[in-house]
């Protein structure tokens, strides 16, 4: 009956949170399907991903008609579709140094992937958005958010986005002077590219690792990483990867102090940068060759080279677009909060009265259940109390059975302790009366003896039974021996009936017809199996046992 009424609770139980449910779907909840996303949008987005590496042009145009064919897309595939095209929109925009644009784009598609519960993509939107402060020189901000990245990739097992952060995080920690920490993580960056045969990816740390070299004053590696990052990009018409690497050629002839040599790839540099439209590779390319003027003694050149990197800085490397990157995001969060705390007061507003049912329910079931509760252990209780009283009947029977089989047995004992006496008697008696003289006197004493024995007879075959007796008045106490002590041997249980019944030392030798040695033997052994310390009576053990 209680189980019944327990499954009963169970249930009301799970009604409340199957009632709950509408809430989680409320702060979870996915735009509907309407119809399926178009094979072309999904080939331009694959195409422009691998564009806007090699043909920034191409990238934005084929960005431009996906952004066309969504437009406003209702279902869940379409969304996912606009958010990949926000990201590779917001990294188009980052390279073309445009980073208020590209920081707005990341958001756009993180809200997306927010409100579909993607873990995996809004992590990458993070680390995009820790790039972006990078490229500002606000190297707090973006490990905050690399670090953000990862500890959301790590449980996904999302080990190519943990390297691309431990890379990213190597960057921050060079331009920031920490140059250890720096070599850390990119080697960190690099044997997780190599684990995951992510060779392209060993090649990006590997053009950051020219910077850290050129820092530690290591030249000849430096060199010998950049012309082969170098002959890598031009092999594989990666164009934004040929633009750094030129950098990064010029950055180490610079190092060396070879300003003619270092001048020729600037400029290859800077040849990639205006056609792709790289503005802050642009400007870094004017300032360089800014710099690499003033060594080569042509001030003039060199003055010139500065005040168009200047034209190209402010446009880019400004306070305002500073304060807009942050504002962006700073109002982001605020929506997203905003958001929630919205969704959450509409739906509590929506589940008032269900708590309120289920409040009754409970609470009714909670009464039933406690009063059946009741009821069982008053019954419980009952019949406790009756199977105790019939126990403490039958040990009462038991005691009186075996108390009328001791008193017999002590009897019967004491009647086998006057046979002893008359035995000695009769044994006189027969020593006496053999001296008789005459065979009438002779005939007379044997006579005499005859009748002696034939009353001895009577009285042996009582002592005979007194062994029967002795068995069926301790066929339960024989039992709870066996299970208690179950080391000790036949002969010791019966000694243990024989002292239970309160017989001697000397009672128990007739008995058993046995030595005082033998019984006392039997007796320490029987101490010993159950334990009895020094100065505990055995038979008062025996006696106790129940």
């Amino acid at each position: 009956m209680i189980r019944v009424i327990l499954a009963t609770f169970f249930v009301c139980c799970s009604l409340s949170t199957f009632g709950q449910q509408p809430i989680q779907d409320n702060l979870n909840q996915t735009l509907p399907s309407t119809e399926p996303i178009t094979d072309e949008v999904h080939r331009l987005l694959e195409s422009a991903e691998i564009e806007y590496e090699r043909n920034f042009s191409k990238a934005k145009a084929q960005l431009s008609k996906v952004f066309q064919l969504l437009q406003t897309p209702t279902d869940s595939i379409g969304q996912q579709q606009l958010a990949k095209a926000l990201v590779i929109q917001g990294v188009v925009l980052r390279r073309e140094a445009k980073f208020p644009e590209a920081v707005a784009s990341y958001l756009q598609a993180k809200s997306i992937y927010d409100s579909n519960g993607d873990a995996w993509n809004s992590s990458d939107v993070l680390h995009n958005i820790g790039m972006v402060y990078r490229y500002q020189n606000n190297h707090v901000k973006a490990l905050e958010h690399y670090r953000k990245a990862i500890a959301i990739k790590l449980p996904l097992e999302d080990f190519h986005g943990v390297a691309a952060g431990y890379n990213m995080m190597g960057v921050s920690f060079r331009q920031s002077k920490e140059l250890d920490s720096a070599k850390i993580y990119y080697d960190k960056a690099r044997t997780l590219f190599q684990k995951l045969s992510s060779y392209d990816d060993v090649r990006r740390v590997n053009n950051n690792l020219v910077a850290l070299f050129l820092n530690l004053k290591n030249y000849e590696e430096a060199e010998r990483i950049a012309l082969e990052n170098l002959q890598h990009a031009k092999q594989h018409g990666k164009l934004y990867s040929l633009c750094v690497a030129y950098r990064n050629a010029s950055n180490v002839y610079k190092g060396k102090k070879d300003y003619l040599q270092s001048l020729q790839y600037i400029d290859s540099s800077l040849i990639v940068a205006k056609n792709q439209q790289f503005r802050d590779l642009i400007a870094k390319g004017y300032l360089r060759r800014s710099y690499l003027f003033a060594k080569l003694n042509n001030y003039k050149k060199a003055y010139y080279e500065y005040r168009i990197f200047n034209r190209h800085s402010d446009s880019i490397f400004n306070i305002e677009n500073v304060k807009k990157v942050q504002e962006l995001e700073l109002n982001y969060k605020f929506e997203q909060e905003k958001r929630e705390m919205e969704l959450i007061a509409a739906a509590e507003a929506s589940q008032k009265w269900l708590y309120f049912v289920l409040l009754l329910v409970i609470s009714g079931g909670g009464i039933v259940i406690g009063f059946l509760v009741y009821v069982n252990n008053k019954i419980k209780t009952k019949a406790y109390k009756a199977k105790l009283a019939q126990e403490q009947l039958q040990k009462e029977l038991l005691d009186a059975k075996v108390r009328n089989t001791e008193e017999e047995a002590n009897r019967l004992i004491a009647d086998n302790t006057m046979r002893l006496v008359f035995k000695q008697e009769l044994v006189e008696q027969l020593k006496s009366k053999l001296n008789q003289d005459t065979v009438e006197g002779l005939k007379k004493s044997l006579n005499s003896v005859l009748t002696e024995l034939q009353l001895q007879i009577s009285t042996e075959i009582k002592h005979s039974s007194l062994q029967n007796k002795i068995t069926e008045a301790n066929k339960g106490f024989d039992k709870l021996l066996r299970e208690k002590y179950p080391k000790l041997s036949k002969t010791e249980r019966e000694i243990c009936a024989l002292l239970r019944l309160n017989l001697s030392i000397k009672e128990i030798m007739t008995v058993r017809n046995a030595s005082l040695d033998a019984v006392k033997s039997t007796r320490y052994r029987i101490r010993k199996k159950m334990g009895l310390k020094t100065g505990e009576e055995l038979e008062k053990f025996i006696q106790n046992l129940r």
